[in-house]
């Protein structure tokens, strides 16, 4: 080794949590630190550099040109001690943490356990679901390894993302008792029936809303917005309105006609994506557990 650094690389990830939370006092929190001694860790740092760093203006942490440049140094040190950190704790711990969004839940749990079970004994598996959303902060934040979601933008550049499969019909159904006077409908005539979704965070409502939108179509609001499939598919049997959902998950109420779909004449599809952080150790053990769900969502019925 030709030359080694005497920066130390605390008083860079410091820095960076202090450029991050804009304040010393929030920086000290978040490090489990007194302000005192994140204050004293800056001063050092622009001692070494011998240009000033920060400034401190309205309470509010700036940074000078020089810091600027600096920040962007600190940014990809933490990001890779973040990786290294996770990285070791893996190892130590054998511990895999997956976030899946809900709407996947019908298509990839039954078989996860089960599957990673037999080929990897020695792996903990931890699963959690909810909002896509959710799901990919939870990726950013470093909470879970990695994620399974609809192929969306939830935030350009700071993900690594996964195709693991291909795009999926999602089907337009009602109640058995919805009466449909014709064989087949556009979006503006579908705009006339009440509509249950999920949240305003919901990928597939974003999805049908920018559907609308591109139509020139104003979406009308929902008649229910639920979080749950479940809760989604009880309300449209009972006739609260129309909502939208994969074959799979929708299946047995399809056999039982409970439910019908709604014939339109223009689909939307969706591809489901597995996100991870751009600094994470694509290790044997993430890059087995994508494999099979890919192979999860290559065997499923897509389609009545």
């Amino acid at each position: 080794m030709d030359y080694f650094p005497n920066l130390d690389p605390y008083n860079l990830v410091i820095f960076y949590v202090v450029v991050t939370e804009k304040s010393f006092t929030s920086a000290a929190e978040k490090l489990c630190l007194t302000q005192p001694a994140v204050t004293y860790r800056i001063k050092t740092l622009e001692e070494y550099t011998r240009v000033k760093l920060i400034d401190i203006k309205t309470h509010k942490v700036t940074l000078t040109p020089a810091g600027e440049e600096l920040y962007k140094y600190a940014r990809e040190i933490y990001q890779q001690l973040v990786s290294a950190d996770r990285l070791v704790k893996s190892l130590k711990e054998s511990n895999l943490r997956v976030g899946i969004a809900s709407i996947y839940n019908s298509i990839v749990e039954p078989v996860l356990n089960s599957i990673f079970e037999q080929k990897n004994p020695e792996i903990r598996l931890t699963i959690e679901s909810g909002n896509a959303f959710e799901m990919v902060q939870n990726v950013l934040d470093a909470r879970i390894d990695l994620a399974i979601v609809p192929c969306f933008d939830y935030s350009a550049g700071k993900l690594k993302n996964i195709q693991i499969s291909e795009p999926m019909q999602l089907l337009c159904f009602v109640g058995k008792e919805q009466k449909l006077e014709k064989s087949s409908y556009d979006w503006k005539e579908l705009n006339n029936f009440p509509l249950v979704s999920g949240p305003s965070t919901s990928v597939v409502r974003r999805i049908i809303a920018e559907k609308f939108k591109s139509e020139g179509i104003e979406m009308r609001p929902p008649a229910a917005e639920v979080d749950n499939i479940e809760w989604c598919i009880n309300l449209v049997e009972h006739g609260t309105g129309l909502s939208f959902a994969f074959y799979s998950q929708i299946e047995n109420q399809l056999t039982e006609k409970a439910l019908k779909i709604v014939q339109l004449k223009e689909n939307i599809y969706l591809a489901a994506e597995a996100v991870v952080a751009p600094t994470t150790f694509m290790s044997p053990v993430i890059n087995d557990f994508i494999a099979m769900v890919k192979e999860a969502f290559r065997v499923i019925k897509i389609s009545a």
